[in-house]
């Protein structure tokens, strides 16, 4: 991976860069599907702070590895280098100072100065830039397309308390889980089928519904509404039903029908081997992310290595997937999502016991 890549800043802090079915590392071939419960040592990792996890044990870190790239991305001298890193370490000037073998305290004080000084003008540069790039996008779509926007896009009306009065526009994000469910799908109704969409059409269709454009845009993508390619300079709307895609359907109403969903279904789930009849038993924040398990074990990247290997030998088409238990949240008041997981996954996995010749589960 070349950490010059034209990714933001966010997502270089990161360290992996997310699409709809995976998290990908921007420093080696990792992917971690979404919607996935990752065991590691008998700790049982979500999706992210798995990726996460995979940073920490085999890059060691963000921070290092950006370092490590050199002064034609950094633009740091080796002794800046050398200082940043022991400033990162929590070093102080003395311990600088020896390990630097630097003979006085001023030429410190002079290296953290021409730092800072450093990174005032890469807030600058990259304020310019950022203009220069919504300067082209409003010349490339057109002020025309910024009205046309406002004038179609109408918020379903039991979610219009969310919008000003003053310009239409969201207030605040700070929505229920079904009513963000409700406005996406609205929000994706401005879109093509099949058209592909560069990242600054995408945010400015969005700036004119939320000031956090890129907040609007990270939930279209998670959300399962827009697929995004592993550079982020490409989206497409994806359909709800991708095996209907080449035929003929009334795409808005199937996209209304999906905003009608009133919460998230999530719970307890099974993978089934038709040919010897073994299973395994897990938990899931989503069902909509068991694509995101299809994928893994579609790309041999699954932890449960017994479970791939099945999978490799008999394919895909001889296991089965199904659903044990859907939360129901009025019987578990009180509770975290990953509690009531945990306490379901533990129920489940002693009565159906998917251990050794029966099962996958460890």
């Amino acid at each position: 991976m070349n950490p010059a890549e034209d990714y933001p800043i966010d997502v270089l802090e990161k360290g992996y860069v997310e699409d709809r079915q995976a998290y990908r590392c921007l420093f080696c071939e990792e992917k971690v599907a979404k919607g996935v419960i990752y065991p590691v040592e008998n700790v049982l990792y979500e999706d992210w702070r798995y990726m996460e996890h995979h940073l920490a044990s085999v890059h060691g870190s963000v921070f290092d590895v950006l370092l490590a790239s050199g002064r034609d991305h950094t633009g740091l001298s080796d002794q800046q280098s050398k200082l940043l890193a022991l400033i990162y370490e929590g070093k102080t000037d003395k311990e600088i100072q020896q390990a630097l073998k630097i003979g006085s305290m001023s030429t410190i004080r002079n290296h953290r100065f021409a730092l800072r000084k450093k990174e005032r003008q890469a807030k600058t540069l990259l304020a310019l830039m950022n203009l220069v790039k919504r300067q082209q996008a409003e010349e490339t779509i057109g002020s025309d397309t910024h009205a046309e926007i406002q004038k179609t896009f109408e918020p379903p009306a039991d979610l219009k308390r969310y919008f000003s009065e003053e310009d239409g526009r969201l207030i605040t994000y700070r929505l229920k889980e079904y009513e963000k469910e409700q406005l996406l799908a609205e929000v994706a109704l401005l879109f093509k089928p099949k058209k592909v969409y560069e990242e600054k059409e995408i945010n400015a269709i969005l700036e004119e519904i939320f000031e956090d454009y890129m907040l609007l845009r990270r939930e279209m993508v998670d959300r399962g509404f827009l697929s995004r390619n592993d550079e982020g300079s490409e989206y497409r709307l994806v359909p709800m039903n991708e095996e209907e895609e080449g035929e003929k359907m009334d795409f808005k109403k199937e996209m209304k029908l999906q905003a009608k969903e009133e919460k998230v279904n999530y719970g307890i789930f099974q993978i089934k081997n038709l040919q010897n009849e073994k299973i395994f038993v897990g938990s899931t924040p989503n069902f909509k992310t068991l694509n995101g398990l299809k994928f893994m074990l579609n790309n041999n990247t699954h932890t449960n290595k017994e479970l791939q290997l099945d999978w490799n030998r008999h394919g895909k088409d001889h296991f089965e997937f199904s659903i044990l238990e859907t939360v129901d949240e009025k019987e578990w008041k009180g509770k975290s999502t990953k509690k009531i997981l945990e306490e379901l996954l533990e129920k489940w996995v002693a009565h159906l016991q998917p251990y050794g010749e029966n099962g996958y589960n460890k």
